[in-house]
């Protein structure tokens, strides 16, 4: 089962998405896929054990790859450094799911990071979302 403070960092991704897509101007159904997406992009953490959730993404992904989402890829690739795969969807995934921490709450790419290391008692660069935070940095976005 989903835990309380996980759906609340879903929630809170699915909102944030919608708001990249408006602040962006893109189509209101763009809109509406990016805040679904959001919804769903944790969607595996549900059929894993703990020790197991760093699958969330692929198990997630091959979910919705099987119920036909269109986006399950983004889904599948989240959370990745150097993904072999990429689209403007799966940026935005990442930009927000790296921006609201595990209450839903809005951080900076730092606080995130910062947050995660307490969390998971790793130094920051050896956290497997430093990269990602590094790319999207490298690639411009805040």
């Amino acid at each position: 089962m989903i835990a309380e403070n996980r759906k609340k960092h879903i929630w809170a991704v699915a909102d944030l998405m919608k708001k990249y897509g408006q602040e962006r101007n893109m189509a209101e159904e763009d809109c509406e896929d990016l805040f679904i997406l959001g919804l769903l992009h944790d969607v595996g953490y549900e059929f894993l054990e703990p020790e197991n959730y760093f699958l969330h993404n692929k198990i997630g992904g091959g979910i919705l790859k099987r119920q036909g989402f269109k986006f399950w890829r983004e889904v599948y690739f989240h959370g990745l450094a150097n993904s072999p795969y990429h689209s403007e969807f799966l940026d935005l995934l990442n930009l927000a799911d790296m921006h609201i921490d595990s209450d839903g709450n809005y951080v900076t790419l730092d606080g995130r990071l910062q947050e995660l290391s307490k969390r998971y008692h790793l130094p920051i660069n050896e956290l497997d979302s430093y990269p990602i935070v590094k790319e999207l940095q490298e690639r411009g976005f805040q």
